[in-house]
């Protein structure tokens, strides 16, 4: 990102800022714009971490996008470029993680004809999703039921996208939002002992009629205890300065929530972490389906590290831990 964008993204937010709780968007630049020289910090950060109210000694414990990325420079340098690329292409991660990955895929451009008509019509319902993508860009929920299918091949391969089976999420996680599969979100690293540490983890869950629970796309963060699986706090967006305390479609009271299978969640975070060992710091997206766990997809980069830390309580110490040096 040049300056000159990120000083409009800051801009922004600082009109924002002024605008929901008053205060000059001048002194909110300049403060937003020294917590990116001293920590960091990006405009989101500075929003949704709540920087503005945060005192100087606090700051410097939240993990920031620039010490995301140098984390993930120094955890993660072992790693082959193919490696990282199994977690940016959707349908390399699919096959990579079989036996984690539970549901039926195909990827378009790969497939012949009759293949696809086949998974049509295992999937009277289907997700599609670009093969590279972030934020929950792109993803479609689809019921193709009388629809002409060569047309749908044929979008399907230009557009080069791959096609899942939704996954039936407990009917828990269903209550708080039906139209999005609501995740759960852990991130994790990987100590110089070569043992697999949690650092933070939330539960993400869609709102209104969305499909995707992301946070860039309408979603909501809760703080999750990484010893119960029970959600510790309220919520929040991207969009506003609210803490949610109830879901805002079923109004469900969320702190205190229990995650079902908090045990095979964290298990199975475990077990992907040990399918690429070359990997020391990744967030990953897992559903839980009536039966238990299934893995989505792993982060690396900038693997969520606003969500994680909406418990307030700030996560860099523990990558520091994990790499035996500052970040």
């Amino acid at each position: 990102m040049s300056q000159w964008t990120a000083a409009k993204k800051i801009a922004a937010m600082s009109r924002t800022l002024a605008a929901i709780r008053g205060g000059s968007p001048l002194l909110y630049f300049l403060d937003a714009a020294a917590c990116g020289f001293r920590h960091g910090a990006s405009a989101e950060n500075y929003f949704v971490l709540r920087f503005f109210a945060l005192p100087e000694r606090e700051r410097q414990r939240y993990l920031t996008s620039g010490r995301s990325k140098a984390a993930d420079r120094v955890l993660n340098r072992a790693a082959l470029p193919e490696e990282r690329r199994l977690l940016a292409r959707k349908e390399l991660f699919d096959r990579a993680f079989a036996g984690l990955v539970l549901r039926d895929f195909l990827y378009a451009p790969d497939c012949e004809p009759e293949v696809f008509r086949a998974f049509l019509a295992r999937n009277p319902v289907l997700i599609l999703k670009p093969a590279q993508g972030l934020q929950g860009r792109g993803i479609e929920k689809l019921e193709h039921a009388g629809r002409a299918w060569e047309a749908l091949y044929r979008r399907c391969r230009e557009e080069q996208l791959l096609l899942e089976a939704c996954i039936p999420q407990h009917p828990a996680l269903a209550a708080v939002n039906a139209s999005s599969l609501n995740s759960v979100r852990i991130n994790a690293a990987r100590d110089r002992a070569g043992r697999v540490r949690l650092i933070g983890a939330c539960l993400k869950c869609g709102t209104g009629c969305a499909v995707s629970d992301n946070f860039h796309a309408g979603g909501l963060a809760y703080p999750l205890d990484l010893e119960t699986g029970r959600v510790s706090g309220p919520g929040r967006n991207n969009r506003d300065l609210n803490e949610y305390v109830h879901h805002p479609g079923s109004l469900i009271f969320m702190p205190g929530f229990q995650v079902p299978f908090w045990p095979q969640v964290t298990g199975l975070v475990r077990q992907a972490m040990d399918r690429v060992p070359s990997l020391g710091y990744v967030g990953w997206d897992v559903a839980v389906r009536p039966e238990g766990p299934e893995l989505i997809e792993g982060n690396v980069s900038w693997p969520g590290g606003n969500i994680i830390q909406f418990d307030r309580v700030g996560k860099r110490p523990l990558l520091e831990e994990c790499m035996g040096q500052k970040l």
